[in-house]
């Protein structure tokens, strides 16, 4: 007969076990992040589930943005039940939300954790989709005038950051912090000026013979000027002089304007599709 399941915080001398934990289950949902799961640790709510003193489950959904949490972690040992585990985590969760909290959201990847949550209260916003650029010309369009590409700089960082929250709504907004992150890990970081403002920005990753558009965006007020494709053309020009030919990027179904101005630069919607889970309180 097993024993009962017991559910407390996270503290950092749960880092190894944690670690170790992670190390071997195979039922492990982690959010595209620009930090690790357990660098999370010590944040509310970061619950651990054991059963015999063994850790068998963790949840975490930290949030980052006033109004909006992010699952970032759920594992669980396959010794048992997935759907107990997560109502049983969800719903000690709960209290655990600061009041500016409106929605919590969940990222599905894994096949398993996507049939998980379509059997919880969460239901499906959106879908992430993929695009890809293979080696091809490059369309005719013309420059905006007075505009100043170079690449991006640590002093930039918060004026990128004023301009990344006029772009995105909470749910995909990108706070300082996280921004300092992504930079550091770029392949490539650039910004457009024009009169010494800075009115666009992207930042791309690199792996190998390969690299991915991780984001993009361009002040409300210059959006559809051809600016975004100004900047889109830099970064596709950088990456070709490295003999990177392949580029990715992810956006959302429902952004027609992104879709559009990728396929214009010869990129292809592939197969993969992410559901974007949102529970509203």
């Amino acid at each position: 007969m097993s024993s009962k399941l017991i559910v407390r915080q996270a503290v950092s001398d749960d880092y190894v076990a944690l670690s170790h934990f992670l190390s071997y289950e195979y039922f492990i949902h982690r959010h595209l992040d620009w930090r690790t799961a357990l660098d999370w640790l010590g944040q509310q709510p970061f619950l651990i589930v054991e059963q015999d003193s063994e850790i068998v489950a963790c949840f975490t959904a930290p949030n980052e943005v006033p109004s909006v949490s992010w699952v970032r972690l759920f594992a669980c040992s396959a010794k048992v039940s997935r759907s107990e585990v997560w109502e049983l985590c969800f719903q000690r969760a709960l209290p655990l939300f600061p009041a500016s909290i409106t929605s919590i959201t969940a990222l599905g990847i894994e096949n398993w954790f996507v049939k998980l949550m379509r059997d919880t209260s969460f239901r499906v916003a959106q879908e992430i989709i993929v695009f890809e650029r293979l080696e091809q010309k490059l369309p005719d369009l013309p420059t905006p005038e007075d505009l100043f590409i170079r690449q991006m700089e640590p002093l930039d960082l918060r004026s990128v950051a004023a301009l990344d929250a006029l772009c995105f709504p909470p749910l995909w907004e990108m706070p300082l912090e996280t921004l300092q992150l992504a930079y550091l890990q770029s392949g490539y970081a650039s910004v457009i000026e024009q009169d010494d403002q800075i009115i666009a920005y992207q930042i791309t990753t690199e792996s190998l013979s390969s690299a991915h558009l991780a984001r993009i965006a361009v002040l409300p007020q210059f959006q559809r000027a051809g600016v975004g494709a100004t900047i889109l053309a830099d970064t596709i020009n950088y990456f070709k002089k490295r003999n990177v030919q392949r580029l990715t990027v992810n956006t959302q179904n429902d952004n027609y304007y992104s879709q559009a101005l990728y396929k214009k630069f010869g990129f292809h919607l592939l197969r993969e599709r992410y559901p974007v889970f949102l529970h509203s309180l």
